[in-house]
């Protein structure tokens, strides 16, 4: 094989690795967002960070420093603390835009509660329906709709179709991701422990709960961006790196051999 072809191929595969890899920081985001701050450290803290820049197709739903601090108070252990956190990362993507067009008013979508395979049957889904006045709420599939009272507030960080970072209007929690872990291993799968404040228990402030019921339409299947996919998916966002990896060290070395 001529040196020029084999250098062109090498080239197209680093280009295509490059494409492959998840390019987002989630604290870097955060960051420049000081009301935001304290749900940053907690990423960071419980590990869900690193599982939010590794994925290639990820929604972030932020919580405000008061509403934090709210939950950090009531002194959940870690692992229900990361359960709770994992509730606000939806994987799949979703901005402003997509929110307000769900086919039939609603979709219901997995999150990295779901895909850790540490929630209860379907308990790690996350339903997201619109409601009277156009409000987008957002709520876990194990509490009652009539319950819904975390609302979207503004887009924060949208990288199409990689990485939204949305805020929302209160901690988004229920009773699975609270309840204590059946894994006995469970502090260990996650990196070391890094428990949020011990203080004296104290209700999770949630948003505005006067919202009258609104048709809400079907569970959603495709929100037309791009071909993006909502709807019920249980799967995880695609993690392209390992592959890529391999097939460029294996397309390496047929051309070595080759050359």
């Amino acid at each position: 094989m001529p040196r020029a072809r084999v250098v062109h191929v090498m080239l197209l595969l680093f280009v295509a690795l490059g494409a492959c890899r998840a390019t987002h920081n989630i604290t870097a985001i955060l960051a420049d967002h000081r009301d935001l701050a304290e749900f940053g450290r907690q990423l960071t803290a419980t590990g869900l960070a690193d599982d939010i820049d590794g994925r290639n197709t990820i929604t972030v739903l932020a919580v405000d420093d008061a509403h934090m601090a709210q939950l950090r108070a009531r002194g959940l252990p870690r692992e229900a603390l990361r359960h709770v956190l994992s509730l606000h990362v939806l994987v799949d993507y979703y901005d402003d835009a997509k929110l307000h067009r769900l086919p039939g008013g609603s979709a219901v979508v997995s999150t990295l509660f779901q895909a850790s395979g540490d929630a209860p049957g379907s308990e790690g889904m996350v339903k997201i329906a619109v409601r009277r006045g156009g409000r987008v709420a957002f709520v876990p599939q194990d509490v009652d709709d009539a319950r819904a009272n975390v609302f979207y507030v503004k887009s924060v960080h949208e990288a199409p179709y990689n990485i939204s970072v949305l805020q929302v209007s209160a901690v988004i929690t229920s009773p699975a991701a609270e309840a204590p872990s059946n894994s006995t291993d469970a502090s260990s799968k996650h990196g070391p422990p890094n428990a949020g404040a011990h203080a004296a228990p104290s209700p999770v402030g949630q948003g505005s709960s006067s919202d009258d019921g609104a048709d809400e339409g079907k569970k959603s299947g495709d929100g037309g961006d791009g071909g993006k996919k909502n709807g019920a998916s249980v799967g995880a966002a695609p993690r392209g790196l390992p592959f890529a990896l391999a097939f460029l060290m294996a397309a390496s070395a047929i051309l070595v051999v080759n050359w």
